[in-house]
């Protein structure tokens, strides 16, 4: 997962609409921190860059390249797990 890739949801793989998990076929993957709201803006149409432009319009403060560097890294596991594609 890079900066310009587009995440999107693997089929089959949807988050819960009020609990911080992400149904899986296996089950359930907990979220932590701040994940639910990434995974909010995963819409299979905007770059990672573009989440994250939007995210650090959210929060106040926030660095957008830190921010940058640490939703790659989340959405990289994620995809390693088969949560996403993109």
């Amino acid at each position: 997962m890079t900066s310009d890739s587009i995440p999107q949801m693997t089929p089959g793989y949807r988050l819960h609409p009020t609990q911080d998990v992400v149904l899986i076929p296996e089950g359930v993957l907990e979220l932590s921190g701040p994940s639910r709201d990434i995974l909010l803006e995963v819409d299979g149409k905007r770059t990672v860059r573009e989440i994250v432009h939007h995210l650090a319009a959210k929060y106040e403060g926030a660095d957008e390249n830190e921010m940058l560097d640490d939703v790659v890294a989340l959405l990289g596991r994620l995809a390693e797990r088969g949560v996403l594609q993109g």
